[in-house]
């Protein structure tokens, strides 16, 4: 008997979907082209259960006749390609057919449209693929696709899904870039009956990427624009002050098409080079208008990917398109690049003095494993002579039988991280109120990600309240975060949420350790001695720990015997 067979239909199906609908925002993605395409001047988007129990997408583009509302559902039915050659001419968003069956075949479906010459509309309901029944319907022209219990018949499928909270900043961040791409229509997003985004249709795409990204973003935006011929770079860039600790605020765009393109993404870090901080992201819309002979869009499932035929010239293009517009002091008169990071504003690491810090509860040294970094037997700190400090980093300590080379940015790190986990406790009454309260101007996106964090935030002493549609106002915060950038912890948080590298374990301690990280004195930092004798003291007070809130060890002992080996003072 042979051992190789046709898979059934149904199989396939599954198996196709899975390449192109891996989450709730891939099916609202694939529904927004459809729109696109369909010349839609208003889109709604209504998501319930993160997109997993409702997604909702109403269009007023022109609709399908009854014949080819049937073909729609039927993979590899498009009206946009004909043959080979055509798929690399593609001037549309969508072109292989593939979208609406893999969204039907995981799903329960109506698809439901009208053209504006026919007098009634026609709907279809389908569940796993199978057409369930059909039916005519009174609706304004247009489609409208209601997708149900997305994954209802792959529970396998279901288990990889992050929280709801994240898959709705999927979606958020989905609408938000062709938000952005279409600024002429009007875009309107829900969920769960709350109004996410409502974006009028003949914005300008400046109006729109303020509307995305904040109104704080006024006077700190540059638009650009280098005309090729055969391919034309345009966009808009934010001042290098406004830099993310990611770079999920690249958005990247080739015939309107959004892509996460690695090229495109580094050509635009290319171009703030010497402007950021190490670590930093620039914010930056980029579009790329080129012939559609000249990128292969066809090369990922999803189309989510691209591929230019002179990839390295592209590159250079952006790079020195968005370096111009920066460094052009006639389009950027308040910023100047220094020659030297430590010398600007914006990129300039806050030197934070050190202070004692009262903390009750002592907490016993961490059971460490056995390396033979450390001594079997407890540390303690204060009672080592300070000899001196390394390169602003390191603090040099000896005793009889050593020397201890700390980490003071560690040390401080978990000092900090120590007084913060005793705040739950009694919150409000170690709370300071700001005399000015920090507004942080926030993305859609953005602003989901800190609601999923503002109740954890809350429970140490940071009090916020919402300051308009996008933005967070801090109005109190912890006295162990007085000399900390508050505006930065707050953002760093938020990143972290939205990277999904928050909440992995005990969420408190990630948050905590994260708060304590950004808070603390950093490596090139000058300490004073008294500075540093107050944090050998703290260190001994929460129990002369090992390590930092992220398990790196605080410091490197070496002992005399050995330094005498080194030298040849001893065999």
């Amino acid at each position: 008997m042979s051992s190789i067979r046709l898979l059934p239909q149904d199989l396939i199906n599954q198996i196709a979907a899975g390449e192109v609908i891996e989450r709730p925002a891939s099916v609202v993605k694939e529904l927004l082209e459809n729109a696109l395409d369909a010349q839609a001047s208003s889109i709604s988007i209504d998501v319930e259960g993160g997109g997993l129990e409702l997604i909702r997408v109403v269009d007023d583009g022109c609709g399908m006749a009854e014949e080819d509302l049937e073909v729609s559902v039927l993979r590899h039915a498009t009206s946009k390609i004909r043959s080979s050659d055509d798929l690399f001419s593609i001037h549309t968003l969508g072109f292989r057919g593939e979208a609406l069956p893999s969204i039907l075949s995981v799903s329960r479906a109506t698809l439901s449209t009208r053209t504006a010459r026919s007098p009634k509309g026609f709907s279809l309901s389908i569940e796993a693929g199978m057409i369930a029944e059909k039916a005519m319907k009174g609706m304004p022209s247009g489609t409208i696709v209601e997708v149900r219990d997305l994954f209802f018949n792959m529970p396998a499928r279901k288990k990889f899904l992050k929280t709801t909270a994240t898959e709705q900043r999927h979606v958020i961040d989905i609408v938000s870039r062709y938000a952005i791409a279409y600024p002429s229509t009007r875009f309107l997003l829900t969920m769960g009956g709350r109004t996410v985004l409502n974006l009028r249709e003949g914005s300008s795409p400046e109006e729109r990427v303020k509307a995305i990204w904040g109104k704080g973003l006024n006077g700190k935006l540059h638009t650009f624009l280098e005309d090729r011929g055969a391919i034309q770079v345009h966009g808009i860039v934010a001042s290098p002050g406004e830099s993310r600790p990611t770079r999920s605020g690249i958005y990247t765009y080739v015939n309107n098409r959004s892509v996460r393109d690695q090229t495109l993404s580094a050509a635009v870090v290319e171009g703030y080079r010497g402007l950021l901080m190490k670590q930093r992201f620039p914010l930056a819309v980029l579009f790329i208008d080129i012939d559609p002979a000249e990128v292969d869009v066809n090369v990922h499932p999803a189309k989510a990917e691209v591929r230019f035929k002179n990839s390295s010239a592209v590159f250079g293009l952006v790079a020195k398109s968005i370096r111009d517009t920066l460094t052009c002091p006639a389009e950027k008169p308040s910023y100047t690049p220094p020659a030297n990071h430590s010398d600007c504003p914006d990129v300039r690491e806050q030197v934070r003095p050190l202070y004692t810090i009262p903390i009750q509860r002592r907490q016993p040294a961490e059971e460490f494993f056995q390396q033979s970094l450390f001594a079997p037997t407890k540390t303690t700190y204060a009672d080592k002579a300070v000899i001196g400090t390394l390169h602003s980093t390191y603090i040099l300590l000896q005793d009889h039988a050593a020397l201890y080379i700390l980490d003071q940015h560690a040390a401080h790190e978990r000092i900090t991280y120590e007084r913060l986990k005793e705040l739950p406790a009694a919150a409000a009454g170690t709370s300071q109120m700001l005399l000015t309260p920090v507004v942080l101007e926030l993305s859609p996106v953005e602003f989901s990600a800190f609601e999923e964090i503002a109740a954890h935030i809350e429970q140490i002493g940071i009090e916020t309240s919402p300051f308009g549609d996008c933005a967070v106002a801090v109005r109190s915060i912890p006295a162990a975060l007085d000399k900390g950038d508050i505006r930065g912890i707050i953002l760093e948080l938020i990143s972290e949420a939205v990277q999904g590298t928050l909440g992995k374990g005990d969420y408190q301690h990630e948050i905590l350790s994260s708060i304590a990280c950004h808070a603390s004195v950093r490596s090139g930092d000058s300490l004073s001695q008294p500075e540093i004798a107050a944090l050998l003291d703290d260190l001994d007070r929460i129990g002369s720990p090992l390590t930092c809130p992220h398990g790196r060890p605080l410091y490197k002992k070496i002992s005399k015997d050995e330094i005498e080996r080194w030298i040849g003072r001893r065999p």
